[in-house]
């Protein structure tokens, strides 16, 4: 492996290490009526056949799921209010349950359009089985982000002797740039809860 492709993974994996552990679960996507496990889950009703939504839970809550699932199925049937609360109620089921099988909180299912565009960049390269365009995208970020904390934090220092509030404009610019770079270490080094 060459070193320019070599720094440039590098840089990959830490830019993408970095966006993940910033995820909050408001910018998590698999809650959203737009994200992967809803989107599947509606196919999966028009369908009749929850096969495709097993995985997204564990093996101990399949019987809990298949049972609402055919609850909805039947309560779909009696109008079309009917069907729009029993899927919403089907819905928060599973992503509850999916949430709980990552470790994390359910809050509720959010709208369609406000998943993070990383993480819809991401799902993209999923979909079209390539990944380098997000990757260039990514290590540009990181590097306009790390160069920019660095210059700044550079031209600070050539000052901070000048006066007491010029050394404090250096601090805040240093504690920026380290701080941004020591995340981004303990990301990539696995020192950091990334969901």
């Amino acid at each position: 492996m060459t070193l320019p492709l070599r720094k440039h993974l590098l840089a990959i994996a830490t830019t993408s290490a970095l966006a993940l552990s910033m995820a909050t679960p408001a910018l998590a996507h698999c809650d959203a009526m737009d994200g992967p496990v809803i989107t599947e889950a509606q196919k999966a009703l028009d369908s009749g056949d929850i096969s495709p939504l097993l995985k997204w839970v564990p093996a101990k809550d399949e019987t809990a799921l298949a049972e609402s699932f055919d609850k909805t199925l039947a309560v779909r049937k009696l109008s079309d209010d009917a069907q729009e609360l029993a899927d919403q109620q089907f819905f928060a089921t599973l992503v509850e349950i999916h949430r709980a099988y990552e470790g994390a909180p359910f809050t509720g299912i959010k709208p369609a359009g406000e998943i993070d565009p990383a993480i819809q960049a991401a799902d993209r390269a999923l979909e079209e089985g390539e990944i380098d365009p997000f990757l260039a995208q990514v290590v540009e970020q990181f590097e306009q982000q790390a160069r920019s904390r660095f210059e700044a934090t550079l031209e600070a220092k050539q000052q901070a002797s000048d006066s007491p509030d010029k050394g404090r404009e250096f601090v805040e610019h240093y504690v920026d740039y380290v701080h941004y770079l020591e995340e981004v270490h303990n990301v990539v080094a696995g020192n950091a809860s990334v969901h």
